[in-house]
């Protein structure tokens, strides 16, 4: 009897903490979660895009991927994850005219380690004037599955003017602030990579090429930190202000550059002053 007791009450424990986990976990579960170890983690594969038209194309359908970035046990997912995408209120550009957003979730289907967001872009509706941007925000509501802190946004910055640098050669004028050193260049060019995007022939007071990388958007200038030279580790980073930006371009053609090289904790500041001939 003392047996039959034992196990009912055993039962009973086993019933209770049964329903309790179910109504503390109430939502969706990704099949097999309670087997892995950490949570799935996912987010933008990129958080950062130009789009850069100058004529209307049409409307573009693009996609861009959301990526299962880690956790889990390495192992294909054996179910789909659901996600969740939503327009931020930082978004400047309008959406129906420059963009449309064909739906508000994506899945990353089982098996597979990434989905495509589709955008529709408006090529001929960019501002001409002034750059506008797009920012996405990701989320999760499935057990097992976490949104990156770092990779839960993304910004895509709509292009409609075309940079006006190409082709000129500059009196250049390079100064270290730390130790106040100039270096002064003559008939320097900077190269065109691509649409709004450059290199200059120096950094610092060395003649290297790649020397600085930068992208023209309507007037302001930006750098995505890189490599010295593509060669060294030390890391070339915009000095000017906030979201990587290095200068401007005045109404006669000439700009400054304002960054930093660094390896490990900052060591010198450069302000590169380029003065159109």
């Amino acid at each position: 009897m003392k047996k039959i007791k034992l196990l009912l009450f055993t039962a009973f424990i086993s019933s209770f903490l049964f329903t309790s986990c179910n109504e503390i976990d109430s939502g969706e579960a990704l099949e097999g979660s309670e087997f892995i170890s950490s949570p799935i983690i996912v987010g933008w594969a990129e958080t950062s895009y130009t789009e850069s038209y100058f004529s209307d194309l049409g409307t573009l359908n693009n996609n861009y991927p959301l990526d299962i970035l880690g956790g889990g046990d390495g192992a294909p997912t054996s179910s789909d994850i659901s996600l969740n995408i939503s327009i931020n209120a930082e978004t400047t550009a309008i959406e129906g005219e420059e963009f449309s957003l064909p739906s508000t979730t994506a899945t990353i289907p089982a098996g597979s380690s990434f989905a495509g967001v589709p955008i529709d872009v408006n090529t001929g509706s960019f501002n001409p004037g002034a750059p506008t941007s797009l920012v996405l925000d990701v989320t999760a509501t499935i057990n097992g599955v976490v949104v990156s802190e770092s990779s839960k946004q993304m910004r895509i910055n709509f292009v409609g003017c075309k940079s006006a640098l190409s082709g000129s050669t500059y009196n250049v004028q390079i100064t270290r602030r730390e130790t106040g050193q100039v270096t002064n260049r003559s008939g320097v060019s900077i190269n065109d990579v691509s649409v709004n995007n450059f290199q200059t022939t120096y950094v610092g007071a060395w003649p290297l090429t790649p020397g600085v990388r930068f992208e023209d958007i309507c007037g302001k200038l930006y750098i995505v930190s890189h490599d010295l030279a593509d060669t060294y580790s030390n890391q070339v980073t915009a000095a000017a202000g906030p979201n990587n930006l290095a200068g401007e371009v005045d109404e006669n053609g000439n700009f400054t550059l304002t960054y930093n090289i660094s390896l490990g904790a900052p060591w010198g500041d450069y302000d590169a002053v380029y003065t159109k001939i």
